[in-house]
């Protein structure tokens, strides 16, 4: 539903509480034409506003706000984050959403932060390793970690302890095999005995290839920083673009499965898992990340991602977890060429 003076019969102003968002931070109400959507009926959707200057036919600003109160610290955090890269200063207006204002009205969070305009990257990638765009893509976010990595935050220990409490809830809540079990906490004892500094970086937390733009000049815009963590896991928010771009890449080739697609492309030799390795090294190199923590990082990373999917998931779903599987099918193929030509 559209609301505004396009349709001349419905020259309604913004609502009350709306107004006086945009008001406090000094941005006349008045000055505005609006829209607003409300899809679906889950609580969990967010009601969204547009607001557009008089004469442009693009929106200037969006206003999400919650349906549900249990939901309101997606957009806490999401303004919490945007403020902080602002006052890190990175980024800019064309590739990385303002924070307007956070308010709140009735129990409910309303986020206001400025619109970017671009296309989507999923119709603009050819789904090649020489994909410009995943390419600027993988340097913005290796940029990101480099601007904000920060190697005293966070002993090894300290993350250790904080993933292994993950780690207790994913095994409570999911059917491991003896073999997964030893494994993993291989893995985490890895990071628990780590002697060099392990940094902590800005995680954008859902980096797929859905949530990115190109904007008009050629550059990548991601959105949704909902999940953001401002001292973050190294190597997530790239591991997790990666996954998704090959399993996009598979896709265009027929391969529909998810899982089958990601082992064909990442796992397995192509083009791609040489993208992979090429920028995983990087990346690393970048951060000075020591090579003794990528595979743990690596693995934690699925461990994660299949902890945080089990929110939705109840009863016989949880043994058809996708991450779940893509963590299983990892240390299923360890020894594939992809992960001996990093881990190895």
């Amino acid at each position: 539903v559209l609301v505004g003076p396009a349709n001349a019969d419905l020259a309604v102003p913004p609502p009350r509480y709306l107004r006086q968002a945009l008001d406090k931070v000094g941005l006349n109400s008045g000055s505005f034409r609006w829209g607003l959507i409300a899809r679906g009926l889950y609580r969990s959707r967010k009601v969204i506003f547009f607001l557009f200057d008089q004469q442009a036919n693009t929106p200037k600003i969006v206003v999400k706000m919650t349906r549900g109160s249990e939901f309101n610290y997606r957009l806490e955090n999401e303004f919490l984050g945007l403020s902080v890269l602002k006052e890190k200063g990175v980024g800019d207006a064309e590739v990385l959403p303002q924070p307007v204002f956070l308010e709140h009205h009735g129990g409910l969070a309303l986020m206001g932060q400025t619109v970017i305009e671009g296309t989507p990257f999923q119709k603009q990638t050819n789904k090649t390793a020489d994909c410009p765009y995943a390419n600027i893509a993988l340097n913005w976010l290796i940029d990101l970690s480099v601007k904000t990595a920060d190697p005293l935050a966070a002993t090894p220990q300290q993350v250790a302890r904080g993933l292994n409490d993950l780690y207790m809830q994913f095994a409570s809540i999911y059917k491991l095999s003896q073999e997964e079990r030893t494994f993993l906490e291989r893995q985490l004892l890895t990071l628990q005995t780590g002697k060099a500094p392990l940094p902590t970086v800005f995680q954008h937390g859902d980096p797929g290839t859905w949530n990115v733009l190109i904007t008009q000049s050629g550059r990548p815009a991601f959105l949704d920083w909902e999940a953001s963590e401002p001292k973050g896991m190294p190597l997530w928010d790239l591991i997790y673009f990666l996954r998704s771009y090959c399993v996009g890449a598979a896709r265009a080739q027929g391969v529909m499965d998810g899982q089958a697609g990601f082992e064909q492309q990442f796992l397995q030799n192509s083009a791609l898992s040489d993208l992979v390795v090429k920028t995983f090294e990087r990346y690393c190199e970048a951060i000075d990340l020591p090579r003794v923590y990528w595979e743990p990082l690596f693995y934690t990373c699925w461990m994660h991602r299949a902890l945080k999917e089990a929110t939705r998931l109840t009863g016989s779903k949880l043994e058809k977890a996708n991450y779940l599987g893509l963590l299983r099918l990892c240390i299923a193929q360890r020894q594939s060429p992809t992960l001996t030509r990093l881990f190895d």
